[in-house]
């Protein structure tokens, strides 16, 4: 008797058929404009479900200043902060970036539009030679308020995370599965070293367009120095003296500042 042999169906295809009416009606409006040559990419964003990452649409831009658009694979705040896990919009190629071979990144979801920059800052653990990484914008204009993520007990654990980082920048990995980052391999240090208190930290930073030096606004003795650093903007100055805004309210208060009049030629 002939041997028998059943279809080979790829496992994007079970991940497909797996999924609810309702899912893959959901699926055919993922927020995002591809080109023709994205169905690879389409199959792959179906069976995300399948995968230990949350993959999303999205870009990466050069060092070049070019645009590439396709997958993201979301992990960690911190580890977004490291290198960003890039698909390519023909689904066939998976990458490692880091903040050296890229300008910025981004991704959509159901609830966000998020974009990081590339940036380079003075962590304290390398002496005086600044870092690589990459930083959340929540605002951007003329004046750019950015998102840290640490861990507080950086400098109390039994090992440096820093030391246990692989070097994995600009690695290409072909395999959808592959796990780029291992547990714990990833943390940044407090901008304060005092502060100890365990658990993840949110340091909020500000910096004028084309500059490159930051200012720890969450260090702010609130609202004495954001109406000094905003001075320029007088209009800012009685809601400011009269404690309308809080350092919560930070991210409404750039975005005003930058629709100040002459803003953008601070």
């Amino acid at each position: 008797m002939p041997e028998r042999r059943l279809p080979f169906i790829p496992p994007w295809g079970l991940a497909w058929q797996s999924l609810s009416f309702s899912k893959r009606l959901t699926f055919h409006f993922v927020p995002m404009l591809l080109t023709r040559s994205s169905g690879l990419l389409l199959l792959l964003l179906a069976g995300r479900a399948g995968y230990s990452q949350k993959i999303v649409p999205g870009y990466i831009v050069t060092a070049g200043q070019d645009s590439l658009r396709g997958a993201i694979a979301i992990h960690d705040d911190a580890a977004q902060q490291r290198q960003v896990d890039f698909i390519t919009a023909q689904g066939n190629q998976r990458q490692l970036l880091d903040a050296r071979a890229l300008r910025a990144y981004g991704y959509t979801t159901a609830q966000d539009t998020v974009r990081y920059v590339a940036v380079s800052m003075n962590l304290g653990r390398s002496g005086e030679q600044p870092e690589a990484l990459f930083l959340r914008q929540l605002v951007g204009g003329p004046a750019e308020l950015y998102q840290y993520r640490y861990s507080r007990d950086y400098y109390t654990r039994p090992m440096r995370m820093a030391n246990a980082l692989p070097n994995t920048s600009n690695a290409v990995v072909a395999s959808p599965r592959y796990i780029p980052y291992p547990a714990n391999a990833l943390a940044f240090p407090p901008l304060n070293p005092t502060d100890t208190r365990g658990g993840t930290g949110v340091a909020l930073l500000l910096r004028r367009r084309g500059q490159s030096n930051f200012v720890i606004a969450t260090q702010w003795n609130f609202p004495k120095d954001a109406a000094a650093y905003f001075a320029d903007c007088p209009t800012l100055a009685p809601d400011l003296e009269a404690r309308r805004y809080r350092s919560r309210n930070l991210p409404q208060l750039v975005r005003r500042y930058n629709a100040c009049p002459g803003a953008s030629s601070h």
